[in-house]
């Protein structure tokens, strides 16, 4: 329409005054996700399971009882599910890194799965007896 002409009728709805309100499509859940492991949430993650790993081992090596020396095996175990977390979640769901380093991820995350693992060897659970 050019400038200047007179519009032409306007369409009434069933109800005069009334226009719908747009709504925007909602975003997938991908979009969030990815958000939460951008490079800033992984190298904090990151960084945050190897200090829990480096602080288990320490209080796992200089206790004398054998409850703290549990309870820093827990820290250094807790440290390792973080970081495996954070790498395999960062492999699947980052789709905007290249895929071979997608793919050193999550072998990384199963390696370390599979070669240190969540415990320790020389842990026992003393399971009560009836």
């Amino acid at each position: 329409m050019a400038s200047g002409q007179p519009m032409g009728p306007v369409q009434q709805g069933p109800y005069p005054g009334y226009a719908p309100v747009y709504q925007a499509p909602p975003k997938p859940m991908i979009d969030t996700v990815k958000r939460a492991v951008s490079d800033l949430p992984m190298a904090l993650g990151l960084v945050l399971a190897i200090f829990l790993i480096w602080l288990g081992a320490v209080i796992s090596g200089w206790s004398d009882d054998n409850d703290i020396e549990k309870a820093g095996t827990f820290v250094m175990s807790f440290g390792m599910l973080l970081i495996t977390i954070v790498l395999f979640v960062g492999g699947l769901v980052r789709s905007d890194m290249d895929m071979w380093v997608r793919v050193a991820l999550i072998i990384s995350a199963v390696l370390l799965i599979a070669w240190v693992g969540f415990w320790p060897q020389e842990i026992s659970i003393n399971w009560p007896t009836v």
